[in-house]
């Protein structure tokens, strides 16, 4: 079974709407419509983990191996938080007491980020 179809009955079966299994998965209705149909192909271990554990599917039936109980002597759990990547700080969003970015290359006198 392709891992989109499956995907699709499992969500059907928890009565679960695109939207939610999109939340619990941080992907739009949309993309997760396309995953399940087959437009955009579900291959990334990172995508298909997601889905296994938001949606309670062994990790094998997609075709993954299982995750270990511990890694470098910590237990981990499912992958259920997406740490966010932290943004970087550019000139216009200075924070008090930290100096302001410079601009190492010539810029136009309409540039604002430099002021």
């Amino acid at each position: 079974m392709d891992p989109g179809e499956l995907v699709r009955r499992t969500r059907e079966e928890q009565r679960l709407t695109l939207a939610q299994l999109g939340k619990l998965t941080g992907y739009s209705a949309a993309q997760v419509s396309r995953y399940e149909r087959g437009v955009c192909p579900l291959t990334d271990v990172t995508m298909l983990r997601r889905f296994a554990d938001a949606l309670g599917i062994p990790p094998q039936a997609l075709g993954l191996a299982p995750l270990p109980d511990v890694r470098h002597g910590h237990v981990i759990g499912p992958t259920t938080g997406y740490p966010r990547l932290r943004i970087r700080r550019g000139a216009a969003q200075a924070v008090a007491g930290e100096p302001r970015a410079v601009c190492r290359r010539p810029r136009p006198p309409e540039c604002r980020s430099c002021r």
